[in-house]
Order: structure tokens, then sequence, then C-alpha cells
């Protein structure tokens, strides 16, 4: 990242400061999504129940055997544990906890 030359001195604390913030916002937003994700399937369960014809019909075995698929391939590979990546989610779990 290019930094003015004023800053350049601050340059490694700004970048910590910066992935904090990342991690934060990151939190904040898991955090609302996961409420969302959650309100959806009631949204869902309700529809079913009360035979809403605009919902497709979903088995929650077609649903786990979707989802169980997609999480098979998902891979991270190696991750590398650095004071940035601390740092990063040091600021996402205090945004999940704040959220």
């Amino acid at each position: 990242m290019a930094y003015p030359t004023f800053l350049e001195p601050f340059s490694q604390e700004i970048t910590v400061l910066l992935l904090f913030v990342d991690g934060l916002f990151f939190g904040l937003a898991i955090k609302k999504a996961f409420t969302s994700v959650i309100l959806l399937i009631v949204a869902f369960m309700i529809a079913y129940f009360i035979s809403f014809s605009l919902i497709p019909k979903i088995s929650i075995s077609n649903l786990v055997s979707q989802i169980s698929s997609y999480a098979s391939t998902v891979h991270f590979g190696g991750i590398v544990i650095t004071f940035s990546v601390v740092m990063f989610f040091i600021g996402f779990a205090i945004g999940l906890w704040k959220g």
C-alpha cells in the first residue's frame, strides 16, 4: 500500500489497525447475515406450512446433501498464522460478539 510521506513511519501500525477494523466489520456483517439466514429459514418453514405456492418445496435431506457437497469442496490450504491474521481474527471475534 502506498502511504503519503508523512505517514510512512507509521505504515505498519496503520496496516494493523486497518486489518483489525476490517475484521470488526466482517464480524458484524457475518452476525447480521446469520440472523438473516435464520429468519429466512423460519419464513420458508411458515410458507411451507401454509402451502404458499411461490415457495419451492425443499426437502430437508436434499438441503443437507447440497450443503455437505458444497462443504466438501471448500479448501483453505495452508494458513499461516501471523500477527496480522491474529489482529483480523480479534476484530472478527469482537464484531461477532458486539454485533
